[in-house]
């Protein structure tokens, strides 16, 4: 039984000025369009990002050997020799299922509003179907209107709407927290473990730097942290010696360093509020960190500790 997706897919008109991305002839160009569509919305990571298409563009042994490893393809637009529009595809397992995670979609200023987007969208996922992939993902940012709107009326569906946010230093004078701050005991991890699941779904916890088994202060987790590079440490929060959260420091190659937040239901403001500050004062002082969380959730108890907003993404899937 072919889905509303398919059927779409299968009405899709050729384009003549669309065709698949050539990473030799195309990727320098991608670069320049990705920074010139999204130039007041790229972070220092974001920068960082399209400076590597650059290098990459001028390396043809590394080009060839993404373009083998299925690693970064896509489609682009292009009319007189100009590159207008792009996408990219990115093979990845969601789930527990293969996907593709659609990315990049950059379309020029002054050519918007004639489809191109779409054609794009549609060509994706019809190349995903041919290869008998079944799901795609996007993420796409919370004040893009158009594009969330054009998403949707391809079939997507939305998934989660989750905001990162990034906290430099805390302020000078905070409370006393209400909870008490203690290095976390092996015997949290269980908590922590349910928590965590409930704080990060399946649904978005595939596409985080989340890796719950690097956590876990067992065997199997010495043994996953010896083969990682990344440096953890957790704290906990109790009253009346009933824990009530655990916040881990998960160190970072990106701009900032990550906290993952486990809290039981309803104390989620409280354990910030004890944790957060312990967090700041254990780890290093120049390095920003990052917590990811439901958007619109504790906003006012995060501004409190000195964290501001950096982005709102909308994720979305469809099964095709």
């Amino acid at each position: 039984m072919m889905t509303a997706a398919t059927q779409l897919l299968q009405r899709a008109l050729p384009q003549p000025h669309l065709r698949p991305l050539d990473l030799n002839r195309d990727l320098a160009r991608v670069a320049d369009l990705v920074e010139l569509c999204f130039a007041e919305r790229l972070d220092s990571d974001g920068r960082r990002y399209v400076r590597q298409m650059r290098q990459a563009s001028r390396n043809p042994g590394l080009l060839s050997f993404s373009g083998r490893a299925g690693g970064f393809s896509g489609f682009v637009w292009e009319e007189d020799e100009r590159l207008i529009g792009n996408l990219n595809l990115l093979p990845v397992t969601a789930m527990g299922s293969r996907a593709v995670l659609i990315a990049n979609v950059a379309v020029h200023p002054e050519q918007r509003g004639r489809g191109i987007a779409r054609a794009l969208t549609e060509a994706a996922l019809e190349s995903a179907d041919t290869q008998g992939i079944r799901h795609a993902w996007l993420q796409v940012d919370a004040d893009n209107e158009a594009a969330h709107t054009l998403y949707r009326r391809v079939g997507f569906q939305e998934r989660a709407r989750r905001t990162t946010w990034h906290l430099l230093r805390t302020p000078d004078a905070l409370p006393r927290p209400a909870l008490r701050v203690e290095p976390r005991r092996r015997a949290d991890w269980i908590a922590q473990r349910r928590w965590l699941a409930r704080l990060y779904p399946a649904a978005v916890a595939w596409h985080l730097p989340l890796n719950p088994r690097l956590m876990d202060p067992g065997l199997r987790g010495a043994v996953s942290r010896l083969m990682s590079d990344r440096d953890l440490r957790h704290w906990s929060a109790a009253e009346d010696d009933e824990l009530q959260g655990v916040l881990a420091w998960q160190s970072s190659h990106l701009q900032a360093d990550w906290l993952w937040l486990a809290a039981a239901p309803g104390r989620e403001a409280a354990a910030l509020a004890a944790l957060v500050p312990a967090a700041r004062a254990g780890t290093p002082a120049h390095r920003k960190l990052a917590l990811d969380l439901p958007a619109g959730e504790f906003e006012t108890d995060l501004a409190a500790l000195g964290f501001e907003r950096h982005q709102t993404l909308i994720w979305m899937h469809l099964e095709l």
